[in-house]
């Protein structure tokens, strides 16, 4: 073949040939005969350059309007406190004076408690998908965005108010249209006006004997009427919802309600001994999320665990807790510990999105949690799994019950002269009207009254040393009690009477019925979970004494009878080993509802309307004049628990009528009301004045006469501090510079908005010195008060919060842990269970 020239080589072979060429080179094979016939500036790219290669890249001034949105003018931080237990310090970025986007604030590592005890840095980021999106709700279409009024309201205030002259009650064409009624947007004075108008005239209505008369004829239970003590004030009803998440602004409400003392001694003329306030609703136990069980069990109102005590734990058990979506901020601290080696087991009656990241997931039938757990139960005292000691000590269950009454057995029952000791660890016994009792710092010990402690009696519990009974006291308690009592067994007990009666341990007749009703075959076909599942967790949890979390949700405490579920979880944790502890504890997670951490409140809510301190450096006289009231009555068709003639409500407990609700921070009063057909169409036609105040319209909304527009947390102009119940945090609600949106008021400010127009309808200056330090925008004052008398967080400085807060930090409360855990005391202190 004739050698092939150059020039006849096409414009594609020598492309197929520069590509070999520079894979030759690459390889380092034939360098020389790779040259050959190439052009030597082909390789030019190989010469170093001065210039950065970008410059030669297209233009790239299109990302400068990407970049752009992230850049921001400014920021600022506040508080995210919605009902959801936890809290976060956000980053708002704000630009052309827009927050564009939120982020965390990444400082949690940096909080401290007065001690200099610091938190850890893996609290960051705190925050949660809905909080990075609440731009949208500060901007969003259902922002309310002044205060609206119902027009059949305004209607029927601007007529004077009339009412039917035999029954009271207002004409039905005024009130007949609400959740269809057209609505008005007014001045804040008029709203003020208009609330406070209605306020008075319901008070005025409903006093001394025409108000009884009147309530009579509109058919309302006696017991509710004289419960009244004729004070007209007594039908009004106040709610902060969940109102640990403002001190100040939401327990306002209580506050407000205290302050109605005032009004009743000007229409009834009764003087400040015999005044009366309104009637505040409670909050945590209306929503159902209180576990029953506890206080009968452990004698406090919940007990619960910080979140990141799981990583002390060596197994944590979901009980009706879905971790991962209802505790979003602190789901790492579940999903870090499973990696560490902790164990984690759900119990759901669904597969939930916690079960994935669960090692085990048992699913059983909806309301059979009790049985489960006593199927558990079954299994650690059949295998002799329980720690005998722990329970010997520490429990009630070695107490001997007579057989014949299937009452305790008493020693002046069986020891001739036996008196009952008196009590004295961690106790002081105190008559009930002492000063002490409301003196929350002050109390080293617990308090009981000299009427409970009348109460209280001494149990007996046989010696497994001598066969004999033995007295057993409150203070016999922990590790010095010196007894070996028996746990099973029948025995006979001679009485002083010379009767001869059958008794046995507690822990005896639980094994009885343990054994008869749930054994794990039983509880298969109860529960639906398998056997296997059963046993392996009983023994599972018996393997890990004080290392076991038992995680319990609030769902499961929505059904009737659910203090048995609490009291099986407890059962089976006192029988391990597991109260108390770092990683061995009970917890039941519902809302922010821990006012306990913020028990010097009363200086705040109960400050005496007849004798207000108007120097900030002087402490507060406090005196209740509202009364407590659960909201479940309302819901209830606004009347006593009475079955068959027979009053269950008690004096302690009895509602008196509704007539006017006063309410903020919270849907489920109204809006999203169980049982809501009943309560709008048979309850709320007999309510004369409902007012909402929020940010956001809701079902509650619809149905109320006023609606207050309240400002969003990004807008706060008081300071406020907040706290949870699943950490240690001490949080403050710093002041934004973030101008208001719309014609929004803070909540504090609407409150004292209101009693502005009573004092201007009544005449009396004390409406707005209960509310002076808000006029003068010192909310701080009230802030500090409640600070100093509470005993965790006295010490504190609302202001040195408030600027750590503008910068992203959040305090500790000073507990005696951290984790902050419930028993802690009561397993490591022997201290004693607030119980009998």
């Amino acid at each position: 073949m004739a050698k092939e020239r150059k020039e006849d080589r096409t414009e594609e072979d020598r492309m197929l040939l520069s590509r070999r060429s520079f894979l030759n080179l690459a390889l380092g094979v034939g360098a020389g005969a790779a040259l050959a016939g190439c052009d030597s500036g082909f390789f030019n790219f190989l010469q170093p350059k001065k210039d950065s290669p970008l410059e030669a890249y297209p233009d790239r001034g299109w990302e400068k309007v990407f970049r752009n949105i992230y850049k921001e003018d400014s920021h600022f931080h506040f508080l995210c406190s919605p009902n959801d237990t936890h809290n976060c310090l956000l980053k708002a970025h704000v630009k052309n004076g827009v927050i564009t986007r939120i982020s965390p604030s990444f400082r949690y590592g940096e909080a401290k408690d007065l001690y200099g005890n610091a938190a850890s840095h893996r609290w960051d980021p705190r925050a949660c998908q809905k909080g990075l999106a609440l731009a949208r709700r500060v901007y969003g279409d259902r922002r309310i965005k002044g205060p609206m009024v119902r027009k059949g309201f305004k209607r029927w205030v601007d007529a004077g108010m009339p009412r039917a002259p035999h029954t009271g009650k207002p004409p039905k064409e005024y009130f007949e249209n609400r959740g269809r009624d057209k609505w008005m947007k007014v001045t804040w004075d008029e709203a003020f006006r208009l609330s406070a108008a209605a306020l008075h005239n319901i008070a005025k209505t409903y006093s001394g004997d025409s108000g009884a008369a009147f309530l009579h004829k509109q058919g309302y239970d006696p017991a509710m009427i004289e419960v009244m003590k004729k004070a007209g004030t007594q039908t009004l009803k106040f709610r902060g919802g969940m109102s640990i998440l403002g001190a100040t602004r939401i327990y306002g409400y209580y506050r407000f309600c205290n302050m109605l003392a005032l009004m009743d001694d000007k229409v009834r003329g009764t003087g400040p001994e015999k005044s009366l306030g309104g009637r505040s609703l409670d909050s945590y136990t209306w929503h159902t999320d209180l576990p029953p069980g506890h206080p009968m069990v452990l004698g406090m109102q919940t007990n619960e665990f910080d979140l990141n005590s799981v990583e002390h734990a060596k197994m944590v058990i979901l009980l009706g807790m879905n971790w991962i979506t209802t505790k979003m901020p602190d789901s790492h601290w579940m999903t870090e510990a499973r990696l560490k080696g902790t164990k984690v087991v759900a119990v759901s009656v669904e597969y939930p999105a916690t079960g994935c990241r669960s090692d085990e997931i048992i699913v059983i039938r909806p309301g059979t949690d009790p049985a489960f757990m006593l199927g558990v139960a079954h299994v650690l005292i059949n295998e002799k799994l329980y720690d005998a000691n722990y329970v010997k000590r520490y429990s009630d269950l070695p107490f001997l019950v007579r057989m014949d009454t299937l009452q305790m057995l008493r020693p002046r029952e069986v020891i001739r002269g036996y008196k009952k000791k008196k009590l004295s660890k961690d106790t002081v016994v105190l008559r009930k009207n002492d000063p002490l009792i409301s003196h929350t710092k002050e109390h080293e010990k617990q308090i009981v009254t000299e009427e409970l402690a009348a109460e209280l009696d001494d149990y007996v519990v046989v010696d497994a040393a001598t066969g004999k009974p033995v007295p057993v006291s409150r203070d016999d308690f922990g590790r010095k009690f010196a007894i070996n009592p028996a746990l099973e067994g029948e025995f006979e007990i001679v009485t002083l009477t010379g009767r001869k009666v059958k008794a046995r341990p507690v822990f005896d007749l639980m094994r009885e019925y343990i054994n008869t009703n749930f054994s794990p075959e039983q509880v298969s076909k109860i529960a639906w979970a398998p056997r296997e599942a059963i046993i392996s967790l009983a023994r599972d949890i018996a393997a890990r004494p004080e290392g076991t979390l038992f995680a319990c949700g609030m769902g499961s405490n929505q059904y009737f009878n659910a203090d048995l579920k609490d009291r099986a979880v407890l059962f089976v944790a006192a029988l391990t080993r597991n109260i108390g502890f770092p990683g061995g504890n009970v917890g039941s997670y519902a809302g922010n509802y821990k006012v306990a951490l913020f028990n010097g409140v009363g200086t705040y809510i109960a400050e005496d309307p007849f004798n207000i301190e108007l120097d900030p450096s002087k402490p507060v006289r406090k005196k209740y004049y509202s009364v407590y009231e659960s909201a479940h009555f309302y819901n209830y068709g606004d009347r006593p628990l009475r079955v068959g003639g027979h009053l269950f409500s008690g004096a302690t407990h009895l509602n008196t009528p509704t007539k006017a609700l006063m309410f903020a921070n919270s849907n489920s009063l109204l809006g999203n009301a169980k049982w809501h057909y009943d309560v709008v169409n048979n309850t709320l036609p007999k309510v004369e004045m409902i007012t909402v105040a929020d940010y956001w319209w809701n079902a509650s909304c619809e149905y109320a006469d006023i609606v207050f527009g309240c400002d969003y947390a990004a807008e706060f102009k008081h300071p406020d501090f907040s706290a949870s119940c699943t950490n240690s945090f001490l949080q403050a609600h710093p002041r934004t510079p973030l101008p208001r949106v719309f014609d929004t008021k803070p909540d504090i400010e609407i409150l004292a908005g209101v009693a502005h127009a009573l004092g201007k309808l009544t005449g009396d200056k004390r409406y707005d010195d209960y509310w002076k330090f808000v006029r003068e925008n010192k909310v701080s004052v009230y802030a500090q008060r409640i600070l100093d008398a509470s005993s965790g967080l006295a010490g504190y400085s609302m202001e040195k919060l408030e600027e750590n807060a503008k910068n992203g930090i959040p305090a500790l409360v000073n507990n005696r842990t951290y984790p902050r855990m419930g028993s802690w005391e009561q397993a490591h202190e022997d201290k004693l269970w607030y119980t009998k």
